[in-house]
């Protein structure tokens, strides 16, 4: 059994990723910790304690963490997922999230496991994990994979036309992350642009009978008329099955400077890898959508 910590800002798409691994047996989750991004941190931590309910799964704690990016004073949030961030369904009501930092149990976990026994996946801006990494450098090595939803590199952004939201929402911390020397996997838009919803697919969440069923088919209607793609489920499906997925060695650095490029992810490749430019990421360019689908409904069925 994968231990995973999901390090997310629900979100609808975050939602549909803490609901894959909840409905997954061979993933454990040790934690979620939340940030503000999608919406405000305060919205983020009690979504996710809400997600982490409706599937059930009540004894999984939620933290949460950085209110702001570390470069910016306030939060750069949006609206595509609704003022609630959950498009408007009612998910239930939620317990209290758990006290403490996110960052600092981001820490606690990684140091109280054995190195290289947790999978950190992150599906939002990156504040809580640079955090994390510079109260306690070397931090983010000891995670066996660090997993991250973000970036752009050889497709536009979807912020900006240089930049994707989660590195444009904390460009510092994304640079930060990447260059921390963990074992990371990225899938960037270059990916997730493949990660399609079909109008069939989310409607057969409502025939599976169940409340999460019927909640994600909610979450999904109101968000697949902006953006109908499967951002974040992608790193935890890749834990699930590393088949669907098709990478690249890379090098990848973050503008990190304010101004018109803030954000944009500059990557080397093949034999534009060099000394100077070792690669650090393993980027995700192509996925199986079709077995992507069917891996997220049939996780998904199984929850209550």
């Amino acid at each position: 059994m994968k231990q995973i910590i999901i390090d997310c800002d629900p979100g609808i798409d975050d939602a549909l990723a803490l609901l894959l691994a909840a409905g997954s047996p061979s993933l454990r989750i040790l934690a979620v910790t939340t940030v503000a991004g999608n919406r405000p941190v305060a919205t983020t931590a009690v979504n996710g304690r809400k997600i982490m309910d409706l599937a059930g799964r009540r004894e999984v704690p939620v933290y949460a963490g950085a209110a702001r990016p570390l470069g910016y004073a306030e939060a750069r949030c949006n609206l595509v997922h609704g003022e609630d961030g959950l498009g408007g369904v009612d998910v239930g009501d939620a317990a209290l999230v758990q006290e403490g930092h996110a960052a600092n149990r981001l820490i606690e976990l990684l140091l109280s496991h054995p190195p290289h026994s947790i999978e950190l996946v992150a599906t939002a801006p990156l504040t809580n994990l640079a955090l994390a990494e510079s109260l306690s450098p070397g931090i983010l090595r000891r995670a066996r994979r660090l997993l991250v939803m973000g970036g752009a590199l050889r497709f536009p952004g979807n912020i900006t036309p240089a930049a994707e939201f989660n590195f444009y929402a904390d460009p510092v911390a994304a640079e930060m992350v990447l260059a921390a020397g963990a074992n990371t996997v990225l899938f960037p838009l270059d990916v997730t642009s493949s990660a399609i919803m079909t109008p069939a697919w989310i409607e057969s969440f409502n025939q599976l009978g169940s409340v999460c069923g019927r909640a994600a088919a909610g979450m999904l209607q109101a968000y697949a008329e902006l953006d109908p793609l499967l951002h974040d489920a992608c790193p935890v499906a890749y834990l699930l099955d590393e088949t669907l997925f098709t990478g690249e060695p890379c090098h990848l650095e973050v503008d990190w400077r304010p101004g018109v490029t803030a954000g944009h992810t500059l990557a080397w490749f093949g034999e534009q890898i060099d000394d100077a430019h070792a690669a650090n990421a393993l980027a995700m360019t192509a996925v199986r959508n079709d077995a992507l689908l069917e891996l997220v409904r049939s996780a998904i069925g199984s929850l209550p």
